[in-house]
Parts: C-alpha cells; sequence; structure tokens
C-alpha cells in the first residue's frame, strides 16, 4: 500500500470521526436558554431527591452535605452544600458535578456549576415559582456537540421544572455563551420546548 493511499484512507477515517459528532446547538437565545433549563432539571432532581439528607445533616450541626443522584435518563451529579452559605433570598447554594448526565435520552453534560435555587411567589407564573441562579461551563455531548457558559438566573412556576415535553415559560437574566454566540437576557421572558435541543 503506497504511503498516499495509506494517508488518503486515514483522511477518510478522520473525517468520518468528525462527522460522527453531534450537531451545534441551534436556536439563538431560546436554544441556550433550552439547554441551561435541561442542565437546572438535574439540579432539582437532585436537591428533591437529597432533600431529607440535606435536613437531618444541617439538623445534627453539619457544615457541608455531599450526595449523589441519578440523572432521569443516566449519569448522575453529585452535590455538594454548604450549610453555612445561603442566598440573600433564603435559598440554598449548591457546586454541582454533572457525570454524563443525560436527561433527555440523547444528549450528556459534563461539568461544575455553581447552583443556587431559592423560592419565590412572582406575579408573572400561577402560584409558587423557583429562581435557578446558575454560574459555570457544562460541555453536552451526544447529538447536540456543544458547550453552554452560563451566569444567569431562571425563573419558572415549580410545575415547570419537572416538564419533559411541552412548552415551558421563564423569565431570564443574565447571559448564556455558546459556540454560536453570547447571549444576553434582561428579565427576558421566554418560551422553550422541554425535553429537546434544537441542532444548528
Amino acid at each position: 500500500m503506497s504511503r498516499l493511499t495509506r494517508l488518503t484512507i486515514l483522511s477518510a477515517m478522520t473525517l468520518g470521526l468528525v462527522a460522527c459528532g453531534g450537531a451545534k446547538l441551534g436556536g439563538g437565545k431560546e436554544g441556550a436558554a433550552q439547554a441551561a433549563f435541561q442542565a437546572s432539571q438535574a439540579a432539582d432532581r437532585g436537591s428533591k431527591a437529597g432533600a431529607a439528607l440535606v435536613e437531618q445533616a444541617l439538623a445534627s450541626g453539619a457544615a457541608t452535605v455531599s450526595l449523589k443522584t441519578s440523572c432521569a435518563k443516566g449519569g448522575n451529579v453529585s452535590l455538594l452544600l454548604d450549610g453555612n452559605n445561603t442566598t440573600t433570598g433564603g435559598g440554598v447554594r449548591y457546586t454541582i458535578t454533572y457525570d454524563n448526565c443525560n436527561q433527555d435520552g440523547r444528549n450528556e453534560y459534563n461539568g461544575s456549576m455553581e447552583t443556587t435555587i431559592t423560592a419565590t411567589i412572582d406575579p408573572d407564573f400561577t402560584g409558587a415559582a423557583v429562581v435557578f441562579g446558575m454560574k459555570g461551563k457544562l460541555t453536552i455531548e451526544g447529538e447536540v456537540s456543544d458547550f453552554i457558559d452560563t451566569d444567569v438566573r431562571m425563573t419558572m412556576s415549580v410545575t415547570a421544572t419537572s416538564a419533559s415535553s411541552g412548552n415551558v415559560s421563564m423569565t431570564l437574566d443574565g447571559s448564556i455563551k455558546t459556540s454560536e454566540g453570547n447571549y444576553e437576557y434582561a428579565n427576558e421572558s421566554i418560551s422553550i420546548t422541554a425535553g429537546e435541543l434544537p441542532k444548528a
């Protein structure tokens, strides 16, 4: 086999491997918000799964609490909570590490995120609402191959946090960066589709 033939085959294989990667995250501002929302669902799932453990540990005087919980479709998130590090609004602040966390059966998140979760009453939402503050960077691999670099607060109804399909309305304040752009939100109302990520 000639050197040129080997190089041609190697080049074709390399291009094939690149082609197997997922598409970039699409949808502009809404798509970036959609990816952040999906990541927040793992945080909410973890906080609910660990609620009893957290309450028990903090009641015993423990300064910090760590726990691990499964994501909806595979992988897990690890939560580290500092009991002395609450938010000004009375919420809690977690460091969340995503380990192949799969919420939709098609995409996995990896990385770490500083997350605050605060309950609130917001006239834009029926009943109680929850505010997710998310700061950090996560990679996404699967049907979509991209990243989100966030410093954003997302406000939504409590029922929306567990939505796996359909439209979800929320208010965003802050920024989300992806490979497609840097998106700024100023208490902006956004409607996204739960349970999927748009492709560019």
